[in-house]
């Protein structure tokens, strides 16, 4: 019989999971703000500092840094997922359609946590020279990436071009990105032997990442969003069976043990969340006031909150059931050196370099005309520069322990990090989101971001206290005990989730009264996609005519000849020499309709309009032209 090792003196169980739920609801909430891998960095970050500050053990807060390294790493993967539309499905008024959306979301919030838990995992019971090792490959892939990013950022038609094909050809999802991570991958492995059983690592990984999207969606044509969200689950999804996998083989169950928490706590939170929201979605009794308002807040950080609970109740394990320090087989300072850049600097570029743009050409904010010789974004460049110059003489005076005021305990540095990050993500997603604010009645957003930063900062605080202490002598377990098999109640709750699902679709329906605004069908005739589908690919002009459905006349305007509509949502007409404008218009779908944007691309053209088109007998209507209401249609068939 397995018998239980006591938790460790230090260890406070409530503030410990109360702190990891905290600031991962936090960190969720600035994930919604700035979007995208970066942005789900912060919260994996944050949550692996928080747990080893409130472990009570000194093997683990002496890793802080290191853990919000992997924390990063770990989450960043399921940033290229796309959830939007399953979020449209859950506030239908069918039940197969709302019950599809909730079980997605689960599959999606598994994936996301999945992956967290497994990365995060290894930072707790690998070897400090392991780690490290990992640390070489990784950093040529993100230098490459750097270099990729640099060029598309200044060779604007390139990355259009870029966008558009990946967007045809490869759903919108991380194809090359991963050709470019698995090429270095394995080049690193052929020219640095040291290093290459972990550049191989990433290289399977991105073997795993082909196998998943080519088989399931490429050309398995599995689809859960059709037919131009991001596609990229199904590499997502073999990115964490190839983890699991390495965990298998190399016996680390008490990361794999970490990964499970994470794929059923955080499928769980992800679907639970939206529900959550959804009273205030539909303006369901209490909350018809509240017109919507800050629906999305309310998800991100529930999602961020039940998912920093579920990691931190597998973490809670590994402490009570006694898992032994990692070994610490090489000096500390080049890892932790290399973690704090990523975590203080590299993740802050990262995510604060969206700040100009958006107030220069999302907001209007700023003026775009140059100052003294440079444009305002690269103002901003230079001062990013600056503060990062810094920051790297500050760690090399660390490294050379020249740095005065740098806390003299490992609590000290690690508390100085994670709360270095916190309040940074704080104060440059308010700036971030400023000039939005002019167009809200509450700063609930805001006021939130601060509550939460402020108890984590408060937990935190409070753990200074009690200096942590080496581990208890119970704690000898190693990352192979068989201690670290998932329990009764596990599989318990994995038999309870369907229930869950249907329980949450059921309530969800019965606080409605028939579709909300922004909802959509995934099945039936009358799916949404069903339309957009019927749109995309390439319309011949055959004539016009007065209204939809009537005997087309005439030839149509000689200057065009057909219209492409693509899976990137570009509508590309062609002129009689044959000559395509790529760059000028667009067509999406909104209101269960398919409008296409005239110029969408060009708002100042003075024929910009947008219009709505409809499929009728196998033949597309267009409002012609679309500037003027002169009563007439452009009509086009299909192109053979």
């Amino acid at each position: 019989m397995t018998t239980h090792a006591p938790p460790h003196p230090r260890l406070h169980v409530a503030p410990f999971l109360a702190l990891a739920a905290l600031i991962m609801s936090y960190g969720w909430g600035y994930r919604g703000i700035v979007g995208h891998e970066g942005g789900a960095m912060v919260p994996g970050a944050l949550l692996g500092m928080a747990l080893c500050l409130a472990s009570g053990r000194e093997d683990w807060v002496r890793r802080t840094a290191v853990a919000g390294l992997f924390g990063a790493v770990g989450w960043a993967w399921g940033g290229s997922m796309s959830y939007m539309e399953q979020t449209m499905y859950s506030v239908s008024d069918s039940f197969p359609d709302v019950l599809y959306g909730y079980a997605v979301l689960f599959l999606m919030g598994g994936l996301w946590a999945g992956i967290g838990g497994a990365i995060l995992g290894l930072a707790f019971t690998v070897p400090r020279s392991a780690l490290q090792r990992l640390a070489a490959p990784f950093t040529a892939i993100a230098a490459v990436f750097l270099i990729v990013y640099l060029y598309l950022f200044f060779n604007a038609d390139a990355k259009d071009v870029y966008e558009r094909y990946v967007a045809q050809h490869f759903h919108d999802g991380d194809f090359f990105a991963t050709v470019i991570a698995c090429g270095v991958s394995l080049l690193w492995a052929a020219v640095r032997k040291q290093e290459r059983h972990e550049a191989l690592l990433f290289a399977g990984i991105c073997a795993a990442w082909f196998v998943g999207y080519l088989g399931l969606t490429k050309f398995g044509g599995l689809q859960l969003a059709p037919p131009y969200r991001s596609e990229s689950w199904g590499g997502v999804l073999g990115i964490l069976v190839a983890l699991l996998i390495y965990l298998v083989r190399t016996q680390n169950r008490a990361s794999l043990l970490l990964a499970c928490y994470g794929i059923l706590g955080g499928g769980l939170a992800f679907s639970v969340a939206v529900f959550i929201r959804h009273p205030v979605r539909v303006g369901w009794g209490p909350f018809a006031s509240w017109n919507s308002m800050m629906q999305w807040k309310i998800a991100e950080e529930s999602f961020g909150l039940l998912m920093g609970l579920a990691i931190a109740l597998g973490a809670l394990r590994l402490l009570r059931g006694g898992l032994a320090p990692a070994a610490e087989d090489t000096p500390r300072k080049p890892l932790d050196i290399y973690a704090v850049f990523v975590v203080l600097i590299a993740l802050l570029w990262m995510n604060a370099r969206r700040t100009p743009m958006r107030w220069i050409h999302r907001y209007d904010a700023l003026a775009s005309e140059p100052v003294a010789g440079l444009a305002p974004w690269a103002w901003y460049v230079v001062f990013g520069v600056v503060l990062s110059a810094l920051g790297c003489y500050a760690l090399r005076l660390y490294a050379r322990d020249a740095l005065a005021i740098a806390p003299s305990t490992a609590l000290g540095k690690g508390t100085f990090v994670c709360l270095f990050l916190l309040w940074a993500t704080l104060a440059t997603g308010f700036t971030l989101d400023l000039p939005a604010a002019r167009g809200r009645s509450h700063p609930l957003v805001e006021v939130t971001f601060i509550l939460l930063a402020g108890a984590a900062t408060a937990l935190i605080l409070k753990r200074g206290e009690s200096p942590p202490r080496a581990p208890a002598p119970t704690a000898t377990r190693t990352p192979s005990d068989r201690e670290w098999r998932l329990g009764k109640g596990y599989y318990a709750a994995c038999a309870a989730t369907p229930v869950v699902l249907v329980t949450i679709t059921l309530l969800s329906l019965g606080m409605q009264e028939g579709p909300v605004p922004g909802s959509r069908l995934r099945f039936g005739p009358e799916a949404y996609w069903r339309d957009a589908m019927a749109v995309m690919g390439e319309w011949t002009v055959i004539g016009t005519s007065s209204q939809p459905g009537e005997t087309p006349k005439g030839s149509g305007p000689q200057e065009l000849v057909s219209i492409n509509f693509a899976r990137d949502r570009s509508a590309i007409p062609m002129d009689a020499e044959g000559q395509r404008v790529m760059d000028a218009h667009r067509w999406f779908h909104a209101d269960s309709r398919i409008h296409l944007d005239w110029f969408g691309r060009k708002p100042e053209h003075p024929d910009s309009a947008t219009v709505v088109i409809r499929v009728e007998d196998d033949k597309l209507y267009i409002p012609w032209p679309p500037k003027e209401d002169g009563g007439q249609y452009l009509v086009l068939e299909r192109t053979p």
